[in-house]
């Protein structure tokens, strides 16, 4: 028999990658006509550098990984979570996450290939119940209909609806409603299926939907009118709990289908993830596990760490082994030389030249020779070389290195093929930025006055950057949650696992392959890096308490450091979830948790202030925290072309005397003020109707907010201490 080949669809690469990514439900205009998107071996080959793709196969693991681990908790179960029903099969080796990077292919999300579904079937007339088995036969079947309507065939009414109801379970199965059900059969050890009436050995139905909500609906024999609940049993949950329920430890609960609407956003869940996209692998290189002694000296020397002194002895040894044995011969004939000068009281100018000389030396010996064997401090060794543990998304020292290639790639210096600036100051306009009908003294003073309210944001630095290159991709879907667990009523507090699931395979050259659908951006942005002085001006006046550094030390190395802490206490640590920081009133005060709240509120309000003055929607934007260098990044999101929509805002909204209506509205206190005030404040100062925004716009879900951070009046949730916060702002507003 000749399968049928899916017809494919054109739509955006946004849409494609989530609204019509693979496995999705979705209908045509006009509402009718319901499909199932599938996988397309048409969509090209995305070519990514390849530290993009490295990182993504990275994040995918540690998302399987992460998923897996919270899934199979199994919070009040009575049995263990096979690791079969957390996470996809195909991405387990013995019972543990191992995903294979060769075998996915990075696709462009052009095309969708998509089929009916479900293929079942209500008479408009009489409600009788007709199902088909698959789309190869959805003619044939179809014909023979008419043929079981309890009337007979001559006067069937033939008006057949495709039913927008589906049974769907939490393991990622789909399926058509109907009147047979799976059962476990005990003494055989297997699966079966009933599909006939118990009481009549009928095989046709009519589906009653009385009017309310869908657990009244219900099948009823043709025959003998006796009604049939509408139930099903997951098939792999079935098969893998099986036997627990002959234990009595697994419930059914656990095992029932639920129908759900295939319109309803429970039916279907993408997911994916983003990352900046960068040409030079060169410190994002030290990232790798072999190099924890070169990212060490990089982290140490980037936050301000002293060099470990070196014995004479030591110092000795590494230049004869580097092969400038002669050099340490005449740095210590140099020392004497200097030594007896000293004795005989020269003059003041030959000495400095002699001791130049020598500590030139030095300095070179330490930037070369002594360079791999300084030692660094110890909080910043443990972050280096267990930071295998640590949450890609969340690791402060990844944060650090792609803060430093964005330095490198994007803030300083560079033009683009059109001759604009890659970044600018805000507070140093090019012509491109500038508003229209200003002469130079107007620009002065618009400068002028941007400067202070960027002091009085508490910002040391803002710059629009027109080469944001970001990559967004997909790769796996839920049913019934986008969260490893859900809850039901029927299970009590039992925690049931969501299982994530891989795209289906395509083909790629006779290779079967999962896609994961990537689109690769290039969008304006606004980066901001804040005044450290004032952060920790901040962090004193709430009386959190920094580990304890040298003072030329950089507060972005005692971040890391108490990262580093936070991560070897299981109630503290950063979870890609964050559940930790979910619990009211759970957590003492400490910086790293205080700095990214005050980041990422701050990114939020910021957002929220361009989406007003732009014409941007909340959920077009993205944004990325670089918590050790102070700083965060947002950018319009989207695949369209880019109509300078954030380069335009500032344009437009420029002004002399406020320097910019940007600015101007994020210090305005209504700007920072709730429709939900006390309430808002007593839940922790972040809702929807003040700093959330769309959650797949947010690094984390909308998790680690609070006004609190910038205004005071109240504290984040998560905070056990008192009293309340003293804001950010109102710190940088007493500045002289």
């Amino acid at each position: 028999m000749r399968k049928v080949q899916p017809p494919s669809m054109q739509r955006s690469r946004s849409q494609i990658a989530t609204a019509y990514a693979p496995h999705s439900l979705f209908t045509f205009e006009g509402g009718r006509g319901a499909c199932i998107a599938l996988p397309s071996s048409a969509n090209r080959t995305i070519e990514l550098p390849f530290v993009t793709m490295r990182t993504i196969g990275e994040q995918v693991q540690e998302y399987f990984s992460a998923w897996a681990d919270r899934a199979q908790r199994g919070n009040n179960l009575a049995h263990p979570v096979p690791p079969e029903l957390a996470v996809d099969r195909r991405v387990l080796v013995d019972g543990v996450v191992r995903v294979r990077t060769g075998e996915f292919t990075f696709q462009i999300p052009d095309f969708a290939s998509y089929l009916p579904f479900p293929l079942s079937f209500a008479c408009g007339r009489c409600g009788l119940h007709r199902s088909s088995r698959g789309v190869d036969s959805l003619e044939r079947d179809a014909e023979r209909f008419p043929s079981a309507c309890p009337t007979g065939a001559a006067s069937c009414a033939n008006d057949w609806e495709q039913l927008d109801v589906v049974l769907t379970h939490w393991s990622g199965e789909i399926e058509a409603i109907t009147p047979a059900y799976r059962y476990w059969a005990s003494e055989r050890q297997e699966v079966r299926e009933l599909d006939r009436c118990a009481n009549c050995d009928e095989s046709r139905f009519y589906l009653r939907r009385p009017p309310g909500p869908l657990a009244g609906w219900h099948f009823e024999c043709v025959n003998c009118r006796m009604p049939r609940q509408l139930l099903q049993r997951d098939r792999p949950t079935l098969r893998a709990l099986g036997p627990l329920l002959d234990a009595g430890t697994a419930a059914i609960a656990e095992i029932n289908m639920e129908p759900i609407s295939y319109r309803a956003s429970a039916a279907y869940y993408v997911h994916g993830d983003r990352l900046l996209v960068f040409k030079d692998d060169q410190h994002l290189g030290l990232l790798a596990e072999t190099q924890a002694s070169a990212l060490e000296r990089l982290v140490s020397a980037r936050f301000g760490y002293p060099p470990a002194a070196l014995t004479d002895a030591e110092k000795e040894r590494l230049l004869r082994a580097a092969g400038r044995g002669s050099e340490w011969d005449n740095h210590v004939q140099l020392l004497a030389i200097l030594r007896t000068l000293e004795n005989q009281n020269v003059g003041e100018e030959m000495l400095g030249a002699q001791r130049k000389a020598i500590a030139d030396k030095e300095a070179e010996w330490a930037a070369t020779v002594f360079l791999a064997h300084a030692q660094a401090a110890p909080g910043i060794s443990a972050a280096c070389r267990g930071r295998g543990d640590y949450v890609r998304k969340h690791d402060p020292l990844r944060m650090a290195v792609e803060h430093l290639t964005l330095e490198e790639e994007k803030l300083r210096g560079g033009q683009m093929a059109d001759g604009k600036e890659v970044s600018v100051d805000v507070t140093i306009l090019d012509p491109f930025l500038r508003p229209d009908g200003l002469d130079e003294a107007d620009l002065q003073r618009q400068a002028a006055a941007s400067r202070t309210r960027l002091a009085l944001l508490g910002i040391e630095e803002m710059r629009l950057i027109r080469d944001v290159r970001i990559c967004e991709y997909s790769f796996a879907y839920t049913r019934t949650s986008s969260m490893p667990t859900v809850q039901r009523d029927k299970s009590g507090s039992a925690e049931l696992p969501v299982r994530l699931r891989l795209f289906e395979k395509v083909e790629v050259a006779d290779t079967a392959l999962n896609p994961i659908l990537c689109s690769v951006q290039s969008n304006e942005g606004f980066y901001v890096r804040l005044d450290e002085a004032l952060v920790r001006d901040w962090l004193d006046a709430n009386h959190v308490l920094l580990p304890p550094a040298d003072p030329v030390v950089r507060l972005g190395g005692q971040l890391i450091e108490d990262f580093e802490n936070l991560e070897r206490d299981p109630d503290t640590r950063f979870s890609r979830f964050l559940d930790q920081y979910r619990r009211e009133g759970a957590l003492t005060r400490r910086p790293y948790p205080f700095v990214y709240t005050l980041l990422h509120t701050l990114a939020h309000h910021l957002i929220d202030t361009c989406s007003a003055m732009s014409g941007l929607d909340l959920g077009s934007f993205g944004e990325h925290l670089f918590v050790p260098d102070l700083a965060f990044l947002i950018y319009r999101r989207g695949t369209t072309m880019d109509l300078g929509n954030l380069s335009s805002m500032w344009r437009d909204r420029g002004d002399a005397d406020v320097g910019n209506e940007v600015l101007e509205h994020m210090l305005n206190p209504s700007s920072l003020r709730c429709g939900s005030e006390s309430v808002c404040n007593r839940r922790g100062g972040a809702c929807p109707d003040c700093t959330l925004i769309p959650e797949n716009a947010c690094i984390t879900r909308n998790e680690l907010l609070s006004r609190s951070v910038l205004v005071g009046r109240g504290k984040p949730r998560w905070d056990a201490g008192t009293p309340d916060l003293v804001g950010y702002l109102e710190l940088a507003a007493r500045r002289p």
